[in-house]
């Protein structure tokens, strides 16, 4: 692909709590693109890196908070009041990263139960024991290093298998475990109700996935098991919401399909993954958040398609 490819269009930039559905909120770029950025890496004008996704809704108890950051604590809480008054009642995790679930304690301590798949405590465990939970995120833009050695995972209260419905509050959602995508713990959130969608980082919208701890090609055939939901709303768990409907999902199922062939036909001339991902180019991407990105995903890519992984 060469450099003159025509980009296909950015994504739109919105920050703050948006109203998707009857008391259905999320929360957009509330870090200002300052949490989602690795050191050195320059923001646009607008300060936009494509921060993590948060969901809020309303019920006739206390509400549901999905997803959350210690680094966007303040943010988050300070629009949720110009919502709701009350203290969240259940926390959802759709994924164990520290920019989904690092705040886990907090909300603890405010009385809010908290959910998420086996896997998702598994791993945050894994990472905790390895020493890297927090220092991973070094180097950020929103700093954590005061928080490295005080810090702990805070798996989730509740976990489960495959499937989790929960019922609370006049709401109902489905938790369902994807297998391994993004990570090996990526979990949806469906509202069968509001039929909303949250798909936390198993769909990223106009953003370039991050795919260093992934499986790319079960997470070709995840895209597609979520097609066959009846979504009015999906919630990627990074970017601006896309247009209503499942459409949206097509965009990454055709970026992991470009990625492949590219992939597969640099590896063809060059043998060893490296040097094959160095000549992937996806330009007609260059306006989606993360464009940095391009090259890990396709050593990522060519890693899979190895087998070496």
């Amino acid at each position: 692909m060469t450099r003159t490819a025509r980009p296909l269009p950015g994504p739109a930039r919105v920050r703050g709590f948006v109203e998707t559905a009857p008391g259905v909120f999320v929360g957009l770029n509330l870090g200002g693109g300052r949490a989602g950025m690795n050191a050195g890496t320059t923001l646009d004008k607008k300060n936009d890196g494509g921060d993590t996704n948060f969901g809020l809704i309303l019920t006739k108890e206390k509400p549901i908070v999905i997803d959350n950051d210690i680094r966007v604590r303040k943010e988050f809480f300070a629009g949720m009041r110009r919502i709701t008054r009350k203290a969240p009642g259940l926390l959802l995790n759709t994924h164990h990263n520290f920019d989904h679930a690092s705040d886990n304690a907090h909300f603890h301590k405010l009385g809010a139960v908290s959910f998420g798949v086996n896997h998702t405590r598994r791993e945050m465990e894994r990472e905790q024991a390895a020493g890297v939970w927090v220092r991973q995120m070094a180097g950020r833009m929103i700093r954590v290093e005061h928080l490295i050695g005080k810090l702990a995972a805070t798996p989730p209260m509740v976990t489960f298998e495959e499937e989790m419905s929960i019922r609370y509050g006049g709401r109902t959602l489905e938790m369902i475990y994807l297998g391994h995508c993004h990570t090996p713990s990526d979990t949806v959130v469906w509202m069968p109700g509001e039929r909303v969608l949250f798909a936390g980082d198993a769909f990223d919208y106009r953003t370039h996935p991050v795919v260093r701890i992934g499986n790319i090609l079960n997470w070709i055939k995840a895209l597609g098991r979520m097609e066959k939901f009846p979504a009015r709303q999906i919630v990627p768990g990074h970017g601006p919401l896309p247009p209503r409907g499942t459409k949206c999902l097509g965009e990454l199922t055709l970026y992991f399909r470009r990625l492949r062939t590219r992939t597969a036909a640099a590896l063809r001339r060059e043998g060893g993954p490296a040097s094959a991902a160095r000549r992937v180019r996806m330009d007609e991407y260059r306006n989606w958040h993360r464009p940095h990105l391009v090259y890990v995903n396709a050593l990522k890519m060519a890693k899979e398609l190895r087998g070496k992984v």
